[in-house]
């Protein structure tokens, strides 16, 4: 029995290493669970996406002085993501791929957006065409006060195919792979570089008027492809070819390594419209003085009740409300000792996150916000109309 035991193992082990011998080298099969992957096919498509998404990144100039004084300030990159054909008429063609053959084209306008901190305050601007070595002068249409974007246009007599944002539904995932493309000097114009979403959504601090104290919180992508300063404004793709971000700080210490920031295209998304105009987003500020529970609870249970604090047990998020301004939230009934948990669902741990939602809307769009509060241990929700 023992040795027909052994040749049952043995021929099971015969077959398991004689189908290792059927696979292909492009096949990888994991233990847990079969999968096929096509290296060669993989291999293609990195090639593919980059020659599709490269002609929109252009690269960014900014000039100091005037006439003979006039030189280089700094450069970075931008992406272009909207484009207007003018035709020999008088007409405008909104979608511009559908004149590449069009010989009343006159010329086109093309809208790119960029990070407020490489155009900076500076109306000389020019764009770097690599594939043509070309500059071209650029007008800044507007710069956000709080979120590192800007939008500026140019006008050239080729066609350059924009860039595409993702579906609506389309949801970023940590390890979702992203390709990062800018130009890290114009010497090494059109750098790709390869690297994985490390989080698709941290929230960090911002000094935006230069006071030296950080006064606005925004929502990055962290993702760990290289990227260097002229790769500010710079794109992050997915492998679909399409923007997920604009590449705008990384982590610089001897300790860190591959720690990038890109703005979301979401967020992209909801300024363009303003932008494009030129109206610069007032942003809503709640109005309210307020703790993290997740520092209050640090305290003894006895020393907050002393100080007038009521936090329900267990819980361990949200901000406590102790004061409440004239404003947004004393408009919309926010009372002092509300613990504001949630916004639109989502979870409230810090206050950068509050902050950083509510920077996503601008006053006077109509658009609502929905906070989820306790109120005397009931759970109630309150809407804010901006």
């Amino acid at each position: 029995m023992k040795k027909l035991y052994r040749l049952f193992i043995l021929v099971i082990f015969m077959l398991v290493l004689a189908g290792c011998d059927q696979l292909v080298n492009n096949e990888i099969h994991n233990k847990s669970y079969h999968v096929d992957i096509d290296i060669s096919d993989f291999n293609e498509l990195m090639p593919a996406i980059i020659e599709k998404v490269s002609p929109a990144v252009v690269g960014v100039t900014r000039y100091e002085g005037v006439g003979l004084t006039r030189k280089i300030s700094s450069t970075g990159s931008g992406v272009i993501y909207k484009c207007i054909a003018y035709l020999n008429d008088n007409t405008t063609v909104d979608k511009c791929e559908t004149t590449i053959n069009n010989s009343n084209v006159v010329k086109y306008k093309y809208y790119v957006i960029t990070n407020k901190h490489v155009v900076k305050t500076s109306n000389d601007i020019e764009v770097y065409l690599g594939d043509d070595d070309i500059d071209v002068t650029a007008t800044v249409i507007a710069r956000d006060s709080k979120v590192d974007l800007a939008v500026i246009t140019f006008e050239y007599t080729k066609y350059i195919q924009p860039i595409e944002f993702p579906d609506n539904n389309y949801d970023l995932k940590r390890g979702n792979i992203v390709i990062a493309i800018g130009h890290p000097g114009y010497e090494y114009y059109g750098s790709a570089t390869l690297g994985i979403v490390s989080h698709p959504k941290r929230y960090l601090s911002d000094d935006t008027d230069d006071d030296g104290i950080n006064d606005w919180d925004a929502e990055y992508i962290q993702h760990d492809a290289a990227i260097n300063p002229g790769n500010s404004g710079g794109a992050l793709v997915n492998i679909e070819g399409k923007l997920v971000g604009i590449n705008t700080l990384k982590l610089v210490s001897a300790d860190i390594d591959n720690i990038g920031f890109a703005i979301p295209y979401t967020v992209i998304q909801e300024l363009l419209p303003s932008l494009e105009q030129g109206i610069v987003p007032n942003r809503p500020v709640l109005g309210v003085t307020a703790s993290e529970v997740r520092q209050l609870i640090r305290f003894p249970k006895s020393e907050l009740e002393t100080e007038g604090f009521n936090i329900p047990e267990g819980l361990r998020y949200g901000l406590y409300i102790t004061a409440v301004q004239e404003g947004i939230a004393k408009r919309h009934g926010i009372q002092p000792h509300d613990i504001i948990i949630k916004i639109n669902d989502i979870e409230i741990k810090t206050s950068q996150v509050l902050r950083a939602e509510l920077g996503k809307y601008i006053i006077g769009s109509g658009d609502e916000a929905i906070l989820t509060v306790l109120r005397n241990g009931e759970e109630i929700t309150i809407t804010i109309v901006f």
